[in-house]
């Protein structure tokens, strides 16, 4: 899997509709990479819109249009999850628990970045290593979390027609996304260290972690 455009291009079909889709995944990304290398190189709080909207060569009302905030100029991960989300929610065993069916979404999407170090596994390095500098981008990226889970529990409470509660269906959002973020932050530090880490791997770990520390509290 490559930049986001890539990844429209596989999904966005063709025709007319497809060709806008693709195009507008190609400004998304255009805009997001510039916005990176310039905090980067200058520092979030020294970067403007404008500044962005000059450097990814478009104006400034199409960068807002992309992006209401410099911060989530560069908080693009979550178009990568929508299309295997939206297969599994179609579909959902509804026999099953909802969380490990999760779990097991997730882990295919992470497998597909890891694939030789995939331009948007790349382009994550970059973030998590900003957001380590960056508390403003923190912030915006765990608003976007939380609006994005809230979502999905919504989602996942229709398709399990049902049979689990929008509290429990919330839960399952909460636990495998903090799984997801934790196992970001750790691939980012052992890549930053200079070992060869994978976010499946590093998924996998912080999924048992949790595990143990659900058992140790347990009455």
């Amino acid at each position: 899997m490559g930049t986001l455009s890539d990844t429209a291009t596989t999904t966005a079909g063709t025709g007319a509709a497809g060709l806008r889709e693709r195009r507008r995944m190609a400004t998304t990304t255009e805009i997001s990479e510039a916005a990176l290398a310039l905090f980067e190189e200058r520092g979030m709080a020294a970067t403007t819109i404008h500044d962005i909207a000059q450097a990814a060569g478009v104006s400034d009302r199409t960068c807002f249009r992309y992006f209401p905030s410099k911060e989530e100029s560069v908080l693009t991960l979550h178009p990568v999850f929508d299309a295997p989300l939206d297969a599994w929610l179609a579909d959902v065993d509804r026999g099953s628990a909802p969380l490990p069916q999760l779990e097991a979404v997730y882990e295919r999407v992470l497998a597909s970045l890891d694939g030789d170090l995939s331009a948007i596994a790349h382009q994550q390095l970059r973030v998590r290593r900003l957001m380590a500098a960056e508390p403003q981008l923190r912030s915006t990226a765990v608003s976007l979390d939380a609006a994005r889970s809230w979502e999905l529990a919504e989602r996942i409470t229709t398709a399990f027609g049902g049979r689990i509660t929008a509290q429990e269906a919330r839960l399952v959002t909460e636990l495998a996304g903090v799984a997801v973020r934790a196992a970001f932050d750790e691939w980012a530090d052992a890549r930053t260290a200079g070992l060869d880490a994978t976010l499946v791997a590093s998924h996998a770990a912080v999924r048992r972690r949790l595990r143990d520390i659900a058992g140790s509290g347990a009455a």
